[in-house]
């Protein structure tokens, strides 16, 4: 793959000009006005429902719902977790490893940008909540949470310590967010119309600022170390992966609070109903689902989907998990399922 040049001042003050003249406005170019229809699906399910064979039709609604949900949350926490680590794993490495001015401003658009698709997430999964007549308090229970975790507290811990996790996690996320439009976009006029131009609009700025992770990473892997801490260096992905994955797999399992959240609202009382359709799955198979064949589950949790980051991993020599080969389940929308 084509190396990212951290000290190419001009390609960066073009990007930089390139961000700051295509970015959106958070009120102004969505339409938060129009009413969401959640009799839509958000998110395009495989024949499978995930992890929820036979589920019924209703049942796939509730369940590509609370996933959309899901993946808004995971992204707005994960960009949110960012600026809680800018300082360790940002300002400090750039001032030890001193690069060109126009590394600083990209950097600075970069937290801007997540920043504000935090906030654009958030704002969705509030506006769905209040329409559908769901306490977005209650639902909250049901999705990802990054601050206080062990997660948090460990990636923090790493970029203190001067390792590079952090920007393992932001190449793999960047990805993810790319991938995940994607696979939105080809039934995109079955897709909630507000969810569709969310994500949208989403995707065309991490196109646009998504190489800054990598950046990021070869500055720091081209900078002299002590022998100790460039081999230390050589796990930082592995780590990252480690933590990550663990986190995912833990916060997945929120979906079982509904049992005692069935009597509140009839969403609620759909997904519990989904509940015994999983616990049939054997473990095996289960995992099998998520970390190969589950659509944005397995994008996620297997980094062998983040071809970039993998690469380049390779081209640095990083330790990696022995991830499994991925073969994403194709996706469809209900009144196609098999």
């Amino acid at each position: 793959m084509p190396r990212y040049n951290p000290f190419d001042f001009e390609k960066l003050a073009a990007q930089v000009v390139r961000q700051r003249k295509h970015a959106f406005d958070l009120n102004a170019d969505i339409p938060w006005q129009v009413p969401i229809d959640y009799t839509r699906f958000l998110l395009p399910l495989d024949s499978d429902a995930i992890a929820f064979p036979g589920a019924a039709p209703e049942q796939r609604l509730a369940l590509s719902q609370l996933m959309g949900l899901i993946i808004n949350s995971t992204i707005a926490e994960m960009e949110s977790v960012i600026h809680v680590l800018r300082h360790d794993a940002w300002t400090k490495p750039l001032r030890a490893y001193p690069a060109n001015p126009e590394m600083w401003e990209l950097g600075d658009l970069f937290f801007e940008e997540e920043n504000k698709h935090a906030l654009v997430f958030n704002r969705y999964n509030r506006l769905f909540c209040e329409q559908a007549g769901l306490d977005p308090e209650q639902v909250d229970r049901l999705l990802p949470k990054a601050f206080g975790s062990w997660f948090l507290h460990a990636i923090r811990a790493n970029a203190r310590s001067g390792g590079t996790a952090f920007w393992w996690v932001v190449a793999s996320v960047e990805e993810v967010s790319l991938e995940l439009f994607r696979q939105i976009q080809k039934d995109k006029n079955g897709v909630e119309p507000l969810y569709l131009t969310v994500h949208k609009r989403h995707a065309e700025e991490e196109a646009r600022h998504h190489n800054y992770a990598f950046l990021m990473l070869e500055l720091l892997s081209q900078k002299n170390v002590g022998l100790a801490q460039r081999l230390r260096r050589k796990t930082d992905l592995l780590f990252a992966q480690v933590f990550s994955t663990g986190w995912v797999l833990s916060e997945l399992h929120r979906i079982f609070e509904v049992k005692g959240m069935r009597s509140d609202h009839p969403f609620y009382e759909t997904l519990a109903g989904c509940l015994p359709l999983f616990d049939k799955v054997p473990l095996s198979t289960l995992l099998q689902k998520l970390f190969v064949s589950a659509p944005y589950v397995g994008l996620v949790l297997n980094t062998k989907n983040h071809k970039k980051t993998h690469q380049l991993s390779q081209t640095l020599g990083m330790l990696s998990a022995p991830f499994p080969e991925p073969a994403l389940n194709e996706t469809l929308l209900n009144e196609n399922a098999a």
